[in-house]
């Protein structure tokens, strides 16, 4: 009777358990920059020009027209103080870019690393959620500063690992 339970008994399926994150390949190009200091695109006693930091961005070995509508985009915005999500729309069709390149992958990239800000404008003080008031692009440092920052402290990190084998040299 005991052997007829098991036989006739229905096994519950086993519990696969399945990762919900797709298998790693790497850091998504989306968040990260080429650099490689044996091949930067410029020499480090020269001064650097805007296509030349744009290429650790958008490399344009991978991201050809991406990199040529970044450099056009910060030139534009250059010579303006600010742009409406209008004035930039209109300045990509009369400089033939597609809007969708533009607005899906060079400005959210752009503002994500710094390149540019992204504020809305509120000329009567309310608060800044307020979403009656258009957004403008502005060209921002971030990018500038966080590097700055950033190679700040692997300095001060190096420094202070060479003070602290210095301190636990044997002495003689």
């Amino acid at each position: 009777m005991a052997d007829e339970l098991t036989e006739n008994t229905i096994q519950a399926p086993e519990i696969v358990k399945k990762s919900l994150e797709p298998a790693s390949r790497g850091i998504p190009s989306k968040e990260s920059l080429w650099f490689h200091y044996n091949k930067l695109p410029m020499s480090l006693q020269g001064r650097w020009e805007t296509d030349d930091i744009l290429k650790l961005v958008f490399p344009p070995q991978f991201k050809k027209a991406q990199f040529h509508i970044a450099g056009k985009l910060l030139t534009y915005l250059s010579l303006e103080e600010e742009a409406t999500g209008d004035q930039v729309s209109q300045w990509a069709t009369k400089n033939q870019i597609p809007l969708s390149t533009l607005r899906n992958l060079v400005v959210p990239r752009m503002i994500a690393t710094g390149f540019l800000s992204r504020e809305r404008k509120n000329p009567t003080g309310q608060t800044d959620k307020d979403k009656r008031h258009e957004m403008v692009l502005k060209i921002s440092s971030k990018f500038g500063e966080a590097l700055k920052h950033i190679g700040g402290e692997w300095s001060s990190i190096v420094e202070t690992w060479k003070v602290k084998r210095k301190q636990n040299e044997p002495k003689e």
